[in-house]
Protein backbone atom coordinates (compact mmCIF):
# COMPACT_ATOMS: atom_id res chain seq x y z
CA UNK A 1 0.00 0.00 0.00
CA UNK A 2 1.80 3.04 -1.49
CA UNK A 3 -0.30 5.86 0.22
CA UNK A 4 0.90 4.73 3.77
CA UNK A 5 4.63 5.87 3.85
CA UNK A 6 5.94 2.62 6.26
CA UNK A 7 8.05 -0.12 5.57
CA UNK A 8 5.91 -3.29 5.18
CA UNK A 9 8.04 -5.37 7.85
CA UNK A 10 7.07 -2.76 10.35
CA UNK A 11 3.67 -2.27 9.32
CA UNK A 12 2.44 -5.86 9.67
CA UNK A 13 4.36 -5.82 12.89
CA UNK A 14 2.03 -2.99 14.23
CA UNK A 15 -0.92 -4.37 12.48
CA UNK A 16 -0.41 -7.91 14.51
CA UNK A 17 -0.64 -5.60 17.59
CA UNK A 18 -3.97 -3.91 16.22
CA UNK A 19 -1.89 -0.75 15.60
CA UNK A 20 -0.98 -0.32 12.46
CA UNK A 21 -2.45 1.78 9.76
CA UNK A 22 -5.34 1.47 7.69
CA UNK A 23 -6.33 2.24 4.54
CA UNK A 24 -9.30 5.04 4.57
CA UNK A 25 -8.99 5.57 8.00
CA UNK A 26 -8.30 8.74 8.87
CA UNK A 27 -8.70 9.25 12.67
CA UNK A 28 -6.58 6.47 12.91
CA UNK A 29 -8.91 4.79 15.84
CA UNK A 30 -6.24 2.51 17.63
CA UNK A 31 -3.50 4.76 17.74
CA UNK A 32 -5.68 7.37 18.94
CA UNK A 33 -7.27 5.32 21.22
CA UNK A 34 -3.43 3.39 22.76
CA UNK A 35 -1.90 7.17 23.38
CA UNK A 36 -5.19 7.27 25.85
CA UNK A 37 -4.58 4.66 27.06
CA UNK A 38 -1.19 4.27 28.00
CA UNK A 39 -0.57 4.13 31.44
CA UNK A 40 2.33 6.19 32.42
CA UNK A 41 2.39 9.86 32.26
CA UNK A 42 3.95 11.22 29.20
CA UNK A 43 5.64 14.36 27.85
CA UNK A 44 5.59 15.77 24.59
CA UNK A 45 8.49 18.00 23.37
CA UNK A 46 7.96 19.72 20.27
CA UNK A 47 10.41 22.34 17.98
CA UNK A 48 9.35 23.66 14.60
CA UNK A 49 5.83 22.87 12.75
CA UNK A 50 3.02 20.90 13.75
CA UNK A 51 0.38 20.76 11.13
CA UNK A 52 -2.80 19.28 11.32
CA UNK A 53 -2.42 15.77 12.57
CA UNK A 54 0.71 16.37 14.17
CA UNK A 55 -1.25 19.31 15.82
CA UNK A 56 -3.33 17.24 17.09
CA UNK A 57 -1.32 14.68 18.63
CA UNK A 58 0.36 17.50 20.70
CA UNK A 59 -2.77 19.16 21.91
CA UNK A 60 -5.43 16.94 22.14
CA UNK A 61 -4.28 14.82 25.17
CA UNK A 62 -1.79 12.17 23.31
CA UNK A 63 0.40 13.28 26.05
CA UNK A 64 0.08 14.03 29.26
CA UNK A 65 2.56 17.09 29.64
CA UNK A 66 3.57 19.72 26.68
CA UNK A 67 6.94 21.66 26.31
CA UNK A 68 7.53 23.74 23.02
CA UNK A 69 10.57 25.55 21.52
CA UNK A 70 9.78 29.41 21.00
CA UNK A 71 9.95 28.31 17.61
CA UNK A 72 6.96 26.04 17.43
CA UNK A 73 4.45 26.80 15.12
CA UNK A 74 0.89 25.18 14.77
CA UNK A 75 -1.94 25.15 12.10
CA UNK A 76 -4.71 23.18 10.40
CA UNK A 77 -4.97 23.41 6.65
CA UNK A 78 -8.46 21.13 6.43
CA UNK A 79 -10.51 23.81 4.26
CA UNK A 80 -7.79 23.77 2.11
CA UNK A 81 -7.76 20.43 1.99
CA UNK A 82 -11.76 18.91 1.71
CA UNK A 83 -11.00 17.62 5.17
CA UNK A 84 -12.86 17.85 8.77
CA UNK A 85 -11.09 17.54 12.36
CA UNK A 86 -9.55 14.35 13.50
CA UNK A 87 -7.88 12.47 16.28
CA UNK A 88 -10.67 13.60 18.36
CA UNK A 89 -9.94 17.26 18.15
CA UNK A 90 -13.53 17.83 17.27
CA UNK A 91 -14.70 17.48 21.05
CA UNK A 92 -11.07 18.10 22.76
CA UNK A 93 -10.52 21.67 21.03
CA UNK A 94 -13.80 23.70 21.50
CA UNK A 95 -13.62 22.63 25.28
CA UNK A 96 -10.27 24.04 26.14
CA UNK A 97 -10.26 27.15 24.26
CA UNK A 98 -14.05 27.42 23.36
CA UNK A 99 -16.12 26.75 20.23
CA UNK A 100 -15.35 30.11 18.81
CA UNK A 101 -11.41 29.58 19.05
CA UNK A 102 -11.52 26.27 17.89
CA UNK A 103 -13.64 27.24 15.23
CA UNK A 104 -11.15 30.57 13.85
CA UNK A 105 -8.59 27.64 14.00
CA UNK A 106 -10.36 24.91 12.07
CA UNK A 107 -12.12 27.24 9.60
CA UNK A 108 -9.13 29.85 8.57
CA UNK A 109 -6.27 28.11 8.81
CA UNK A 110 -4.00 30.60 10.28
CA UNK A 111 -0.58 29.62 12.06
CA UNK A 112 -0.37 30.42 15.78
CA UNK A 113 2.24 30.01 17.88
CA UNK A 114 3.88 28.56 20.91
CA UNK A 115 2.82 31.68 22.80
CA UNK A 116 -0.38 31.49 21.88
CA UNK A 117 -0.76 28.11 22.62
CA UNK A 118 0.19 28.95 25.83
CA UNK A 119 -2.53 31.23 26.46
CA UNK A 120 -5.07 29.28 25.05
CA UNK A 121 -4.13 26.58 27.43
CA UNK A 122 -3.02 24.21 24.75
CA UNK A 123 0.08 23.33 26.28
CA UNK A 124 2.22 23.82 29.69
CA UNK A 125 5.51 25.48 28.99
CA UNK A 126 7.63 27.91 26.58
CA UNK A 127 11.41 27.42 26.56
CA UNK A 128 13.76 28.40 24.55
CA UNK A 129 15.04 25.62 21.61
CA UNK A 130 18.21 25.08 22.85
CA UNK A 131 16.63 24.03 26.36
CA UNK A 132 13.79 22.26 25.16
CA UNK A 133 15.25 18.84 25.83
CA UNK A 134 16.48 19.71 29.45
CA UNK A 135 13.51 21.22 30.32
CA UNK A 136 11.22 17.97 29.44
CA UNK A 137 14.10 16.14 30.92
CA UNK A 138 13.42 17.90 34.29
CA UNK A 139 9.92 17.57 34.17
CA UNK A 140 10.28 13.96 33.90
CA UNK A 141 12.64 14.25 36.85
CA UNK A 142 10.05 15.82 39.24
CA UNK A 143 7.22 12.76 37.71
CA UNK A 144 9.78 10.26 38.71
CA UNK A 145 9.66 11.53 42.71
CA UNK A 146 5.83 10.52 42.84
CA UNK A 147 4.44 7.10 43.76
CA UNK A 148 3.51 5.49 40.23
CA UNK A 149 0.36 4.24 40.76
CA UNK A 150 -0.93 7.85 42.26
CA UNK A 151 -0.23 8.95 38.92
CA UNK A 152 -1.71 6.03 36.83
CA UNK A 153 -4.89 6.18 38.72
CA UNK A 154 -4.72 10.42 38.70
CA UNK A 155 -3.83 10.02 34.58
CA UNK A 156 -7.18 7.05 34.23
CA UNK A 157 -9.53 9.12 36.07
CA UNK A 158 -8.83 12.42 34.27
CA UNK A 159 -9.26 10.86 30.81
CA UNK A 160 -11.95 7.97 31.80
CA UNK A 161 -15.32 10.72 31.07
CA UNK A 162 -14.42 11.36 27.87
CA UNK A 163 -12.53 7.94 27.04
CA UNK A 164 -15.88 6.58 27.59
CA UNK A 165 -17.07 8.58 24.54
CA UNK A 166 -13.71 8.36 22.48
CA UNK A 167 -14.86 5.27 20.31
CA UNK A 168 -18.50 7.79 19.11
CA UNK A 169 -16.13 10.76 18.67
CA UNK A 170 -14.08 9.23 16.56
CA UNK A 171 -16.36 7.11 14.34
CA UNK A 172 -18.46 10.66 13.54
CA UNK A 173 -15.19 12.20 13.02
CA UNK A 174 -14.64 9.39 9.96
CA UNK A 175 -18.00 9.65 8.68
CA UNK A 176 -17.48 13.61 8.61
CA UNK A 177 -13.98 13.53 6.54
CA UNK A 178 -15.30 10.82 4.47
CA UNK A 179 -18.60 12.66 3.74
CA UNK A 180 -16.42 15.98 3.04
CA UNK A 181 -13.82 14.02 0.60
CA UNK A 182 -16.63 13.07 -1.17
CA UNK A 183 -18.52 16.27 -1.78
CA UNK A 184 -15.57 18.09 -2.48
CA UNK A 185 -13.49 15.59 -3.77
CA UNK A 186 -10.48 15.93 -1.86
CA UNK A 187 -7.37 18.30 -1.89
CA UNK A 188 -6.82 17.82 -5.79
CA UNK A 189 -10.43 19.45 -6.15
CA UNK A 190 -10.49 21.63 -3.79
CA UNK A 191 -6.95 23.23 -4.75
CA UNK A 192 -8.90 23.76 -8.32
CA UNK A 193 -12.02 25.39 -7.03
CA UNK A 194 -9.99 27.78 -4.68
CA UNK A 195 -8.09 29.04 -7.79
CA UNK A 196 -11.39 29.39 -9.43
CA UNK A 197 -12.70 31.45 -7.07
CA UNK A 198 -9.81 33.56 -6.39
CA UNK A 199 -10.12 34.38 -10.33
CA UNK A 200 -13.58 34.99 -10.07
CA UNK A 201 -13.22 37.30 -6.83
CA UNK A 202 -10.40 39.26 -8.81
CA UNK A 203 -12.37 39.61 -11.35
CA UNK A 204 -15.36 40.63 -9.50
CA UNK A 205 -13.60 43.09 -7.65
CA UNK A 206 -12.09 44.84 -11.19
CA UNK A 207 -15.19 45.35 -12.46
CA UNK A 208 -16.61 46.84 -9.74
CA UNK A 209 -13.73 49.60 -9.71
CA UNK A 210 -15.07 50.25 -13.23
Amino acid sequence: DRTIHMPKHIREKYLERNMGPIKGNFVLNNQTKAFWDFPKPSICAVNGMAVGGAANIVFCNFHDLVIVSKTAQFFYPFPKLGFTPELSSSFIIPRIVGFAKAKEMMFLGERFDAEDALRLGLINKVVEPQSLMSEAMKMAEKLVHFHPDALRFSKKIINQHVRNELDSILEQEQEAILASLAATGGPPNVGKWMKKKEAWVKDVKSKSKL
